[in-house]
């Protein structure tokens, strides 16, 4: 058993939620504190009125709560259609021929944090693991082949990933920006602020 099933609780994360816990951060992410803190006081209610998504989070089992990581999840496809033939080629090897289609089913990774007074203790890893059982929850309501992320495009996020089992859907920053950031392709400087990961459900069958 790991630290988050042996010492914490997991609910939804709501505002009462966050005022409950002691004051939390993730100094590391900026854009993600803000978020935790700020977006989803703001925004919380609408996200999860409107049915866009959902925000879970872990704390602990303490009559002074601490809120150890959160991380929000919404449903998405993974889309082939954006791809070269020859990445589509190779995506579409793993699915049998007769139930190849230009997108697939998946769960995206929203906002992921494990915060401040937490690091170094693996707790990311397990709670991927954790996602991963509930994109594969035997009661959910509908198949998830794959989980999506856009990973922020820094070594150690990126890294943090590739460890647990994604891969890129595309071969490079360069190929990537050319399909999804038409925009910005003539701008020498510009790179891809995340990049598109993805790990594949069907692992987990076998």
């Amino acid at each position: 058993m790991g630290y988050l099933l042996d010492k914490c609780l997991f609910d939804r994360l709501t505002t009462e939620r966050i005022n409950q816990c002691q004051p939390f951060s993730c100094g590391r992410e900026p854009d993600i504190d803000s978020f935790f803190h700020n977006d989803i006081r703001d925004n919380f209610l609408d996200y999860c009125n409107e049915m866009m998504g959902t925000s879970h989070c872990f704390y602990t089992d303490s009559e002074s709560p601490e809120m150890v990581c959160a991380f929000s999840l919404s449903n998405s496809a993974l889309r082939t259609a954006p791809l070269s033939t020859a990445l589509k080629n190779k995506f579409n090897r793993r699915i049998p021929n007769n139930k190849r289609r230009s997108q697939y089913p998946a769960v995206l990774i929203g906002r992921l944090c494990v915060f401040d007074s937490f690091v170094h203790m693996q707790i990311g890893d397990e709670m991927m693991d954790l996602i991963k059982t509930m994109a594969l929850d035997s009661n959910s309501s509908s198949a998830v082949r794959y989980l999506v992320v856009d990973a922020i495009n820094k070594p150690n996020v990126l890294n943090f990933y590739k460890k647990n089992g994604f891969d890129f859907l595309f071969s490079s920053d360069e190929e990537e920006l050319v399909c999804l950031h038409q925009n910005h392709k003539d701008e020498p400087d510009y790179r891809c602020p995340t990049r598109l990961m993805y790990f594949d459900l069907i692992v987990l069958k076998h």
